[in-house]
């Protein structure tokens, strides 16, 4: 039974290519078992890739248009070639297509390196072609809908940096988190279950795998990405139901203050809504019956095409 499944992808083809090439030519599956990794590779030299990760629940790669969006603007950032989208979707699918495991939604993860190093003697002599990993995993650490606890972080630095240094990457998905996972491990050591950090000057940002959405009474807000953070996917589709719903949904600057003020609070990424029980050791209301909604509306695709279409407007303040 595969319950993971690892596919290597052909970088030609699917970054910098055109049109969709036979199956063959555009993954081979290996052994998830077996290390495939090149040791002159930039994602283990310096982590130099961009990445993207969400769920497949019964064979539906949720939000997965929007992911492959987010992949090219990534790859824009940090100077990449163009993803070749039709073929990654195909590629996507074709992993899909070998997992055969009860596990309903198994993670899904596309991995793209920049290629071998060019300052090694083995780089020197590659023609820096992407290095593409996809991979479908139902074995490892799954999401659960139990509420956590969360504390808040200063990110250090102001909710301008991202217009004066654009070289910060920041709104790139990037396989650089170091950062990331030191901030879990403060976590730990606080004993919360994750961080939303916030700039220097009070402005709430992300959590450091995941969007962050208030509600204020029928009104759901989160932080307009162009702070400098990722336009989040699930947070998309968490609006798109709040709108077929009835209710709002906003982008704006939203002070830390503030959002530490909301009547709910929901940490969304890899295709789920997750409720917040605190922030700060503050208490926070929890509906278990509205968070399996969401992710019913959410998983079933009910929300897809309404979520490609959501987004900031206007002029960022």
């Amino acid at each position: 039974m595969s319950s993971i499944v690892l596919a290597v992808g052909n970088g030609k083809t699917l970054f910098g290519g055109a049109g969709v090439a036979p199956d063959a030519d555009l993954v081979r599956f290996v052994d998830p078992e077996n290390p495939i990794i090149n040791a002159f590779d930039l994602c283990a030299l310096r982590g130099d890739g961009i990445f993207e990760a969400t769920t497949v629940w019964k064979g539906f790669p949720v939000s997965l248009e929007n992911h492959l969006k987010r992949l090219a603007n990534s790859a824009r950032l940090v100077d990449m070639p163009e993803p070749n989208i039709p073929a990654l979707t195909r590629a996507v699918q074709l992993v899909i297509d070998q997992y055969d495991n009860p596990e309903p939604g198994p993670m899904l993860r596309i991995i793209v390196s920049r290629g071998l190093d060019p300052d090694t003697g083995v780089g020197k002599a590659a023609d820096r072609t992407p290095t593409v990993y996809i991979f479908l995993d139902a074995k490892g650490t799954l999401h659960s809908l139990e509420p956590i606890t969360m504390a808040s972080m200063t990110r250090g630095y102001p909710s301008d940096i991202t217009a004066r240094a654009p070289w910060l990457l920041n709104g790139a998905k990037t396989l650089s988190y170091a950062f990331n996972c030191a901030v879990h491990r403060e976590c730990a050591r606080r004993g919360v279950g994750d961080a939303i950090l916030f700039t220097e000057d009070g402005y709430t940002m992300e959590c450091p795998n995941s969007s962050i959405v208030a509600r204020y009474g029928d009104t759901f807000v989160t932080p307009d990405p162009r702070i400098g953070i990722l336009n989040g996917t699930s947070q998309r589709e968490m609006f798109a139901w709040a709108l077929e719903e009835g209710k709002k949904a906003e982008y704006r600057k939203l002070p830390i203050a503030e959002l530490r003020e909301a009547d709910s609070l929901y940490m969304t990424h890899g295709g789920w809504s997750i409720p917040i029980s605190a922030i700060d050791g503050r208490a926070l209301a929890v509906d278990a019956a509205e968070i399996q909604a969401i992710n019913d509306a959410i998983h079933s695709g009910r929300t897809h095409e309404d979520a490609l279409k959501i987004g900031p407007t206007g002029d960022y303040e």
